[in-house]
């Protein structure tokens, strides 16, 4: 009896042997067919030495802020030598124990791993070593299955085989991710420490490894006591390894955590007037591709400074704030150039930059500049053979005749008769701005803004000598500061350098001046500007010990107000007004505006000396001024005789002819509201 139990039992385990043969010849021949098939989709690992990874792109202000990142995937690539000993050994702790001693591939492991996920259990730690992470992260999706292990397999020994482990670690932490949108360890110690990673202890480095296993649900954003738990484990780990002793496990596990992100506002932006003008104008500026910002891991050197910007900023708010109830005044942009240089060192767009409300109206408003338009219409007859000193007569003048008549008139609806161009520009009368235009020619005023930087269309109409047209703050600034660098343009520069990834240089900007204006003319317009501050309608711009220089501006309907001006070191315009183009109660170009110029100028030399001379590219010689001038006061002669017998010949029929045109002019849409009470008197 006893025989046949035994022999039954016997027969038994060899079935069991058997089946158990024929399971693992079966197992085994699967697996190798998966192995094979595998070997025949695996791609050429060799080539990742080609692809460029994805980086962010960083912008700096000309004060050595970082100001702005941008990106796809939030990564900054730093080289293995760059990381610290604390990020190396945390991560070999966690993740794989015998890194530098397998090919690859931890057998015990994938065994340990492949039976987990066929009982339909969790993967336990160290499923799968650094290596076959990578090959994760670089060919395959995240799907758990035996055959993606097998094919994680077979490339993690491939790339074992072309890199070193110093390479297979530097790509690892570089393209992992770490949760918070970081890509990477350099963008992860930034989100949670505010810091390099070369600055990284081993408490915070075991804090960010221990990360990796879930690092959404593990953040300590999110649930600090897991991602402490997290931390513990690492560094128990490191304890049991032995990277640390007893004496340092303890001392790191009381290390008091302080989580800070880096300071950088909404959009990873912190002042975004500014660098969203960049950011939507970057192929135009630097001639580089748009989509190499998101990808390329660039370095955008701006010309903001950003002491100048947040005061700037502050001014806006704070005038706004103070005039929005009694004034209904709700929006203002202010441009701040560097004269002789064209940097832009503030822009600022709006009230606020908000998510609801990304409209930038320093570049993408155009709103009638009023007054401020004369600047060019003043400078384009002094190319035309006027002078500061030439007799003109400020009365009603009629264009045209019937329906289609234009008499353009004064704010007070008086006229203040014979007076000199500078005068009638630093008191800015209408009658006269429009009466120049018709004698050189409304053409040649809409020439002279085009070489003064003006881009957008402006209507051949007389009307647009008071300013009918549109511009933007961004274009006034630009024919201002050709005034202020004594007739030469620069265009407005926001980026004077980018480089690539590896500090080569992709753009640098190189100053490039355009005489547009003969340098007298430019001297003379410096003077009228400067009459407006001194004793004309820009009187309270003046600034003790600054020379300053401008020009107000207030449209007739009361919807735009502006002051454009300048000092010897920089061009200021502000504008101020509404988006839905409602009326402004009592401001005008010399009130709301002017205080914020002012306030502005101050800021620019809270930070910056003023200069002692003019550079040299606006130091002509002697004799070529002489020349220059001898001509421009030739026809100045011809053209001011001209104009005198002209004056004497219409001033009775223009004078006898205001009373039954009187109606008809307070009628006209283009008046200029740009006097005050204490200016409206007649000789």
């Amino acid at each position: 009896m006893l025989r046949k139990i035994i022999s039954l039992i016997v027969g038994i385990f060899k079935v069991i042997a058997f089946l158990i043969i024929v399971c693992v010849f079966f197992v085994t021949y699967f697996v190798l067919g998966l192995i094979k098939e595998a070997q025949k989709d695996v791609v050429d690992v060799k080539q990742i030495r080609k692809k460029i990874p994805v980086q962010s792109s960083e912008f700096f202000s000309l004060d050595g802020q970082k100001v702005a990142k941008l990106y796809v995937e939030n990564r900054y690539w730093v080289p293995i030598s760059s990381i610290p000993n604390s990020v190396k050994i945390c991560l070999i702790a966690s993740e794989d124990e015998r890194f530098y001693i397998h090919r690859g591939v931890d057998f015990i492991a994938v065994v340990r791993s492949i039976i987990d996920i066929a009982l339909n259990k969790q993967v336990t730690q160290g499923g799968s070593t650094i290596t076959q992470q990578l090959a994760r992260i670089l060919f395959l999706s995240p799907e758990l299955s035996i055959r993606r292990k097998i094919r994680e397999a077979v490339l993690a020994v491939e790339l074992e085989k072309s890199f070193s482990k110093q390479e297979i670690m530097e790509m690892y932490l570089n393209l992992v991710y770490f949760g918070e949108g970081a890509y990477g360890i350099e963008a992860a110690s930034r989100v949670y420490f505010a810091k390099s990673v070369s600055q990284l202890n081993i408490p915070e480095a075991a804090m960010i490894i221990g990360l990796l296993p879930a690092p959404s649900v593990y953040s300590p954003y999110i649930n600090y006591k897991m991602a402490r738990k997290r931390q513990l484990y690492v560094l128990r780990r490191l304890l049991e390894l032995k990277y640390i002793s007893p004496l340092e496990y303890k001392k790191y596990v009381e290390y008091p955590i302080r989580l800070k992100r880096e300071t950088l506002d909404q959009n990873n932006v912190l002042y975004p007037y500014y660098v969203n003008y960049v950011v939507q104008n970057f192929k135009k500026i630097t001639d580089v591709d748009n989509e190499y910002l998101k990808t390329m891991g660039l370095r955008i050197y701006l010309n903001l400074d950003t002491r100048i910007q947040q005061d700037i900023q502050k001014i806006v708010k704070e005038e706004i704030d103070k005039n929005r109830k009694a004034n209904n005044v709700n929006q203002a942009a202010v441009v701040v150039i560097e004269n002789y240089t064209g940097r832009v060192l503030a822009l600022v767009g709006g009230y606020e930059y908000r998510i609801s409300d990304q409209f930038n109206r320093a570049y993408q408003a155009y709103r009638q500049p009023g007054s401020v338009f004369k600047i060019v219409v003043y400078t384009a007859a002094l190319e035309n053979g006027f002078s500061p000193n030439t007799v003109v007569y400020d009365r009603l003048y009629t264009y045209g005749s019937g329906t289609s008549s234009y008499s353009p008139v004064n704010w007070d609806g008086k006229y203040w008769g014979r007076m000199s161009l500078i005068d009638s520009f630093a008191f800015s009368r209408n009658t006269i701005a429009v009466y120049l235009s018709s004698q050189i020619g409304i053409d040649k005023v809409i020439e002279t803004a085009k070489k003064m930087g003006v881009k957008s269309n402006l209507e051949p109409y007389l009307s647009t000598a008071l300013g009918s047209s549109v511009l933007s703050v961004l274009e006034v600034a630009t024919l201002t500061s050709v005034i202020a660098n004594y007739g030469y343009i620069i265009q407005p520069q926001f980026v004077y350098k980018v480089e690539d990834r590896y500090g080569g240089i992709m753009f640098y900007h190189k100053e490039k001046y355009e005489r547009v204006l003969p340098y007298q003319v430019a001297k003379d317009m410096r003077d009228l500007m400067k009459a407006v501050v001194d004793r004309g309608t820009g009187y309270n711009a003046r600034i003790e010990g600054i020379n300053c220089y401008g020009k107000t501006g207030t449209t007739s309907d009361h919807r735009d107000a502006w002051y454009s001006g300048f000092t010897d070191d920089f061009t200021c315009v502000v504008w101020v007004g509404n988006d839905d183009y409602s009326p402004l109660y009592n401001v005008y170009g010399a009130t709301l505006p002017v205080e914020i110029w002012r306030k502005s100028i101050l800021a620019c030399y809270k930070y910056y000396k003023p200069q002692k001379s003019k550079p040299s590219f606006v130091k002509i010689d002697q004799q070529s001024a002489q020349q220059e001038t001898k001509s421009i006061e030739n026809n100045k002669i011809q053209q001011t005789t001209t104009n005198q017998n002209e004056n004497n010949q219409n001033y009775q029929t223009e004078v006898t002819r205001n009373n039954n045109t009187q109606q008809q002019a307070q009628t006209t849409t283009t008046v200029d509201h740009n006097t005050f009470p204490w200016e409206n008197t007649t000789e």
